[in-house]
């Protein structure tokens, strides 16, 4: 894209690999997106969904698979969603990535059912009540259920997904409970969990998981990914992670 976006930066991650251009001072994506393409990337293919897309950075770094014929990322906030369009053209994924400016609430009147063989998303970690929200709107929305809750998200996820479909999360550690159980009340039977501790004698602060669309119960847990070494060090694990995207 010849234009820069209005109140933009361009950012280039893994020596160029990765550009995006992300708001000079709202939201921009961390970590945790990174962990979710790499933990989802083997797991996606045919139709993919991308609830809550931010800037783009899932449908980016997935559309890159042969396995993913085409991808749709869901944005509510319409700066948010135009940039992420703007990233889609920027990378060369308008073939295979769609973005929709929309509310995941009412993906029922946006599509038909069952029509997705994936879906992936990093959901607001807590809720409204809980903790400062941050003033700033686009990472108030980021942080705090805003514009969804976690069963919002999991009920999205089975209405998007066909029978044997699978649905890749990244959330807080803290609250595994509260996701299990939102995902089963769907039908999405949890089949493998990942724990994501920043150092490996620090309890684990975020966790990988998927779930299969009414499958049977049984749950294999990985092993642990540890982020850092030491402080500003990088493990060899999430470096290998890193390389791979």
């Amino acid at each position: 894209m010849d234009k820069h976006p209005p109140n933009s930066e361009l950012h280039e991650l893994f020596d160029g690999r990765l550009k995006l251009y992300q708001p000079a001072h709202g939201y921009r994506f961390s970590i945790d997106a990174l962990l979710l393409a790499a933990f989802a990337r083997e797991r996606c293919s045919g139709a993919v969904a991308d609830l809550g897309t931010g800037c783009g950075v899932l449908p980016v770094l997935l559309a890159r698979r042969e396995s993913v014929l085409r991808m749709l990322g869901v944005e509510i906030q319409d700066e948010l969603a135009e940039l992420a369009r703007c990233n889609i053209v920027l990378n060369g994924c308008g073939e295979k990535v769609s973005i929709l400016h929309g509310d995941l609430r009412g993906l029922q009147a946006m599509g038909p059912a069952e029509s997705f063989d994936a879906v992936v998303t990093n959901p607001p970690f807590y809720p409204p009540a809980s903790g400062r929200i941050n003033p700033v709107a686009q990472k108030a929305a980021a942080r705090h259920e805003l514009h969804g809750s976690l069963g919002d998200f999991t009920a999205a996820c089975a209405y998007l997904l066909k029978q044997g479909g699978r649905c890749m999360v990244a959330y807080s550690a803290s609250r595994l409970p509260d996701l299990l159980a939102a995902m089963r009340k769907k039908s999405l039977e949890p089949k493998t969990l990942r724990f994501v501790h920043a150092r490996c004698d620090e309890p684990a602060t975020m966790v990988l998981a998927e779930a299969v669309k009414g499958a049977g119960a049984e749950m294999s847990i990985e092993p642990p990914l540890v982020l850092y070494e030491s402080k500003g060090v990088y493990s060899g694990q999430a470096q290998a992670l890193f390389a791979s995207l």
